[in-house]
């Protein structure tokens, strides 16, 4: 949930886009972490998406001496994209997408989130992708860490909600749609799968400030995490192709 100065710089930059976007805006959305239970004032990012009815250069102009006052106030880069974007790019960017429908919050326009229709094939298909894809950087960020440990503590927070996310698209493959909280998210997958994480059950203590690090060297915690990271992909490469109720369907 937003705290007060928050919802009070949400209002201001809806604000400033309809003066300078006017009659080439279509919609403002609040999406991400602030637009549902797991924003952390003072450290997640207020991540927007502006549709427009032609993302033209012009357009982009008058945005663009905005973006470094509007990253002071706590905004990550703004999502921009038309009609055209938004109905051709389902079937790339499912995830995405479907991420957006499911946790959004219309600041002002028109709702053309709500009625998005995602095909469930299209979002395993990513998902999987992004696993693999995210296995393989994790791998290489830890040589580039060099084994300090401070680099070490933040490349797992910071790739934490990375694979939590992938679990929540997972979950919604089996039927569960609806909010959840990034614990929520964990426990439930936990349950599905019958496969426990208890590193990334530390991890989401720490990053709640529940917990302190563990006394233990940072390096082992590091290859007790990758392995259970190399084992979501493996639980994630072994489900059958027929995982939802809907598969093949749009959601």
């Amino acid at each position: 949930m937003l705290d007060t100065q928050s919802e009070k710089t949400l209002v201001q930059f809806t604000q400033e886009v309809r003066q300078l976007l006017a009659d080439d805006l279509v919609a403002v959305a609040l999406y991400g972490s602030g637009a549902g239970a797991n924003f952390v004032p003072g450290t997640s990012d207020l991540n927007v998406v502006i549709v427009l009815k032609e993302a033209r250069f012009e357009v982009l102009q008058k945005l663009q001496p905005r973006i470094a006052a509007w990253h002071k106030l706590g905004f990550a880069l703004p999502l921009l994209m038309d009609r055209e974007f938004l109905q051709r790019g389902r079937d790339v960017f499912p995830m995405e997408f479907h991420d957006i429908k499911e946790q959004h919050r219309l600041l002002w326009g028109e709702e053309v989130f709500r009625e998005l229709e995602i095909n469930t094939h299209h979002l395993r298909f990513q998902a999987e992708h992004e696993a693999r894809s995210k296995l393989l950087r994790l791998r290489a960020l830890y040589l580039e860490c060099g084994g300090d440990p401070q680099r070490l503590r933040a490349l797992m927070l910071d790739s934490l909600k990375t694979f939590l996310l992938l679990m929540r698209h997972f979950i919604r493959l089996r039927g569960q749609e609806g909010l959840l909280t990034y614990a929520e998210v964990l426990e439930q997958f936990v349950q599905h799968f019958q496969h426990a994480f208890p590193r990334m059950r530390q991890l989401l203590a720490i990053r709640a400030s529940q917990q302190e690090w563990p006394a233990e060297a940072t390096a082992d915690f590091f290859r007790d995490y990758l392995a259970e990271v190399q084992q979501l992909v493996s639980l994630i490469d072994h489900l059958p192709s027929g995982t939802s109720p809907a598969h093949d369907q749009s959601v």
